[in-house]
């Protein structure tokens, strides 16, 4: 019997070697793949601990924070409103806290440990190539100017760019702190700058600041002052001095060569422009509404937010269409324009456009609101069925929408302006959909083509394979100035009945924000779109940022109401619709910051706690690196895991992270890692 039970034993610990390498190299890439490893360590321990009755657990100095916090969900849970949701984020929780343990009990010595940190470095690097390449494809694509993200991989990039940071500080505090071989130094900075490049690919602020906290606390601890002063004074000068390239540029259209005739720079970031008479109206972002005539600035409308395009709906008023959704009024009087009033559609706005003086929006959750009178809003009608649009253009018979999932469906317009019978519908998923009756422009991957649609047929007349990944089309009279992700202006000319020309082409070395035309003129509106994600950080009209800021207002008044022990680990969605602003659309069930989220869920009794549970792993994060600073390899560990708890902290200011999986894992796994490297270096230091 005790001969089988070793043997089980022996096969044990090889299984529990497989789970833990799994475990290791899918934990940047897959929760799935990671979870079957961490659980399979998890089972395997605790049969080896029924088989031999030896305790492989150890403390980790966290169990007194460890049960306040897990007390405070369960005491959240047995008092919410909605305990079957409470109880679901609960067991999250629990399920994942054993990590810190399993982690320290599956490594028996030094050699192990490191093995064990190498094979997670380098399984993360192999997904750092992997990302990187994509990126890369998204790069040349231009779709970080048009996201204002990187790819989605592996999984959401705001997550992708805190996993990067736990690998760029856990690699840069390597190369600062170890005392190693220049061959060794020269692979440790090639994979930082590596895990350092994927994680600019991200384009998540969340992670750069989580990143740029560790890199200053580990230059901190080394005294590097003589990098820190210098360093610090550069980005604030940059700061100070850098403003967003906002300009307008105008060409004249002389027998299709268009040439550059002016170029207007505002102060805010100019997100479109109008032809209105002898003058343009640039949309200025948080500068409000701009009127030039020439080069020379005629007025400034100030707005209560951040404006991005201006249309004209009916007879003397005007529509200013505000970043958050809201449309303000504006009417033409002999003194110029004026603001009237604000009012919002019912859902999301994606798009809108106007017809016969009436105002057609598409909200993608609550489908579309016709407006029929300026000076009083609440005339309108909503069509409910038309949810999942993201487009609308119209036409005096007939109405289009591009859906959500890629294909578009025509409709009849009915008099009254109301949509009538279906006439045609395409479910093939489209980059790009442009509707001028009866002509319908598309661009897929297979290129750009034109179609011609009557009651009866729709037929290909044109495909122009030169033009590719087609973000806007405009039209003035016969002709069309089709705008690329190639930065390139492509105007097609509608020479005879349905007979079109591709007759010229600009090229611009940028990706316009806005693009607008009359019968003699092109405008195109130009943002730098780097420097402005650089900027956003400190950009109160930024959408994330003002999105942020509601949600912790909002998050606020939710712990008003159950202050001591909160709502329950639910999704605070339903409670954020109560709290919010009528033109806050954009419903989320999470408020992007780790302290006001579990204050609102947890209440105070729970954010105490995890309160609690962070210092204590400061604390001892820090007793180990300085128990330890003098030895090799885990010297330099203990390093960069502080430095990484710090940036996760950093990075939790704007995004809830300690309750996202993969986020949680690194947390649990790194400090159990940092305990299993003091013991078996210190066995008997009494840090813990």
């Amino acid at each position: 019997m005790i001969r089988n039970n070793e043997r089980l034993v022996k096969i044990i610990n090889k299984l529990i070697i497989v789970f833990l390498i799994i475990f290791l190299l899918s934990i940047s890439n897959s929760i799935f793949v990671n979870q079957v490893g961490y659980y399979g360590v998890l089972i395997l321990l605790l049969a080896k601990y029924w088989l031999t009755k030896e305790n492989p657990f150890s403390k980790s100095g966290l169990e007194l924070p460890l049960i306040w916090y897990m007390l405070s969900e369960l005491i959240s849970l047995i008092l919410s409103p909605y305990k079957e949701e409470a109880l679901q984020g609960l067991m999250k929780r629990y399920f994942l806290i054993p990590m810190i343990y399993t982690t320290a009990a599956s490594i028996n010595n030094f050699s192990e440990a490191k093995r064990v940190f190498k094979i997670y470095i380098g399984g993360t690097l192999i997904t750092v190539m992997i990302y990187l390449y994509f990126s890369f494809n998204h790069y040349i694509s231009n779709l970080y100017s048009i996201t204002e993200s990187g790819p989605s991989v592996f999984q959401y990039p705001i997550t992708a760019s805190e996993i990067l940071t736990f690998t760029v500080l856990f690699l840069f505090a390597f190369f600062v702190n170890e005392k190693t071989s220049v061959k060794n130094k020269i692979l440790l900075f090639a994979g930082f700058a590596l895990s350092l490049l994927a994680l600019f690919s991200t384009y998540k602020r969340t992670g750069w600041m989580g990143a740029a906290a560790g890199i200053l606390i580990i230059l901190i601890l080394k005294k590097q002052w003589k990098i820190i002063i210098p360093g610090l004074i550069l980005i604030l000068i940059f700061f100070l001095t850098q403003k967003n390239v906002s300009d307008v540029n105008v060409y004249e259209l002389l027998n299709n060569n268009p040439v550059l005739e002016r170029t207007i720079s505002t102060e805010g970031k100019a997100y479109d422009v109008y032809p209105f008479d002898d003058k343009i109206i640039i949309s200025d972002y948080n500068e409000g509404l701009e009127i030039y005539k020439d080069s020379i600035l005629q007025k400034k409308i100030d707005l209560p937010g951040a404006v991005i395009k201006f249309s004209k709906w009916q007879d003397n008023y005007y529509l200013a269409y505000l970043i958050d959704t809201r449309f303000l009024l504006l009417e033409n009087k002999s003194s110029g324009l004026s603001y009237v009033n604000e009012f919002i559609s019912p859902g999301m706005t994606y798009d809108y456009a106007v017809l016969n003086n009436n105002l057609f929006v598409v909200d993608k959750d609550s489908g579309l609101t016709v407006f029929t009178n300026p000076e009083d809003p609440a005339e309108k009608f909503n069509y409910n069925q038309f949810s999942g649009v993201t487009n609308i253009y119209i036409d005096s018979n007939h109405i289009a929408f591009k859906k959500d999932q890629g294909g578009f469906e025509i409709y009849e317009l009915l008099e009254g302006n109301r949509p009538g019978k279906l006439i045609f519908s395409n479910p093939d998923k489209l980059d790009y959909f442009y509707y001028s009756y009866p002509y319908i422009f598309t661009s897929a991957p297979s290129g750009f083509k034109i179609h011609k649609i009557d009651s009866i047929n729709y037929q290909q007349l044109y495909s122009f394979d030169l033009i590719k990944n087609v973000r806007k089309i405009v039209k003035a009279d016969n002709k069309y100035f089709v705008l690329s992700l190639d930065a390139n202006v492509y105007i097609v000319e509608k020479t005879d009945p349905d007979s079109f020309d591709l007759v010229n082409k600009i090229n611009l070395g940028y990706i316009p924000q806005g693009i607008s035309a009359d019968s003699s003129k092109l405008y195109l509106t130009h943002l730098d779109s780097k420097r402005s994600r650089l900027l956003s950080i400190i950009d109160p009209y930024h959408p994330s940022n003002l999105g942020r800021l509601a949600l912790w207002s909002a998050g606020f008044k939710m712990f008003l109401d159950r202050p001591i022990f909160g709502l329950g680990d639910i999704d605070l969605a339903k409670y954020f619709k109560v709290y919010k602003k009528p033109y806050q659309k954009e419903i989320q069930g999470h408020l992007h910051n780790n302290f006001i989220h579990i204050l609102a869920t947890l209440g105070l009794f729970g954010l105490s706690a995890v309160c609690f549970l962070f210092y204590k792993i400061i604390l001892i994060d820090l007793k180990i690196y300085f128990a330890v600073k003098t030895e090799p390899f885990i010297s330099s560990y203990s390093l960069g895991a502080f430095a990484a708890f710090i940036g996760f902290l950093v990075s939790g200011l704007t995004e809830l992270n300690f309750w996202d999986h993969e986020i949680t894992t690194l947390i649990w796994f790194t400090f159990g890692l940092n305990l299993a490297l003091l013991k078996s270096v210190k066995p008997e230091n009494e840090i813990i």
